[in-house]
């Protein structure tokens, strides 16, 4: 009786986990710009950006997470210290020449080095991004509207200073 009950018990909790992980499934194939799978993780996000540079938020995520990406707050410090991507260095387009052997030190190894700012036509990823590219690092991505996208999914932010 005993064996029974446990038996039910178990196929019933199988049968949530199931159901959960369909329903998850299912809700993110609905959701607009739903998280990429574990197979997207395994391709190089970087060479499918689009043209001009710019990557998506959902690559940009899960270069973060995946730790593949160096993020480059293209705002200014002030703006940076009060919020900004977690792990990113604060690089202000201004201080561009004296944070050169900090993003290439950053960017070794790195699957690419993605620049930010904020607003839909904030040009100050952009032009930090152009900076980084005569300096002769390539894989250079531009998350456009940057802060105000990772903000409102939610994504790891943190405050304070460089780290």
């Amino acid at each position: 009786m005993l064996r029974k009950s446990i038996a039910r018990m178990t196929a019933r909790a199988l049968g949530i986990v199931t159901l959960s992980a369909a329903l998850a499934l299912g809700l993110n194939a609905l959701r607009p710009g739903g998280l990429p799978l574990l197979e997207a993780a395994q391709q190089s996000i970087v060479a499918e950006a689009v043209s001009g540079g710019e990557i998506s938020i959902q690559d940009a995520a899960l270069l973060l997470l995946s730790n593949r990406a160096v993020f480059l707050d293209a705002r200014s410090v002030g703006e940076y210290v009060a919020g900004h991507i977690k792990g990113a260095l604060s690089v202000p387009v201004e201080d561009y020449e004296g944070a050169k052997g900090q993003i290439k030190a950053a960017a070794a190894g790195k699957e690419a080095v993605i620049t930010y700012c904020d607003g839909m036509f904030c040009p100050l990823g952009q032009e930090l991004a152009d900076l980084i590219r005569t300096d002769g690092i390539e894989n250079v991505r531009v998350l456009k509207n940057g802060w105000e996208l990772w903000t409102h999914e939610n994504l790891p932010v943190s405050t304070g200073p460089n780290p």
